[in-house]
């Protein structure tokens, strides 16, 4: 082995990870080497970069038969042939929302370990915010073609302005709850909605 490739290998880490969800399977591979001498931004350009690192992510719908036996592939299976719901993923490294890779660059020396939970501790506040504006402001259902963006902005800032208001006041924990607080007390929504809220800066 080139004693060169031997020096970078002992920086480089790689972990694997499977989760089972309840409608899918969800495979995550996590590298990452603490040697920023490859990149091609020079040390001098990038100073500060002590980490490079990527994810694949391989997420797998559930499947059954008609006797109700799991026949969902296994990741191998699903990246070569794809399944029953699916076409295999195209190109390589595949592409849409099945299959994802996530590059990232850091000024901190972190472990494949660490690297993965800081992926999921933003998935998971992605997650938080799809779900509440799917399951609260019905987002998947509305109907509107022409102005989704700008309906999809305003249910966002509704979001925030609840959210905020939940964590000041207290009066509730759940957003539904929250929503009820503004329609039943005319001087939360004037002091959130109509007063603006004051900067933190």
């Amino acid at each position: 082995m080139d004693p060169g490739m031997k020096e970078f290998l002992e920086k480089y880490e790689e972990i694997s990870q499977m989760e089972k969800n309840r409608d899918r399977n969800e495979y995550r591979t996590c590298q990452i080497c603490k040697d920023a001498s490859n990149l091609t931004k020079s040390q001098k350009e990038w100073p500060h970069v002590q980490s490079i690192g990527r994810i694949k992510q391989v997420r797998i719908p559930k499947e059954k038969d008609s006797q109700g036996n799991d026949v969902t592939p296994s990741k191998e299976e699903f990246l070569e042939k794809g399944s029953r719901r699916i076409p295999a993923p195209s190109a390589g490294e595949g592409a849409g929302k099945d299959v994802q890779c996530t590059a990232l660059i850091s000024d901190l020396i972190l472990t494949a370990e660490e690297l993965g939970s800081i992926k999921r501790m933003h998935w998971s506040i992605e997650n938080r915010l799809h779900h509440v504006l799917d399951d609260t402001f019905r987002e998947d259902r509305s109907p509107a073609k022409k102005s989704r963006n700008n309906l999809s902005l305003i249910r966002k800032y509704a979001y925030n302005i609840l959210r905020l208001a939940m964590y000041e006041t207290g009066l509730a924990n759940i957003m539904t709850e929250m929503m009820d607080c503004f329609c039943d007390n005319a001087a939360l929504r004037e002091r959130y909605v109509f007063q603006g809220i004051a900067s933190l800066y």
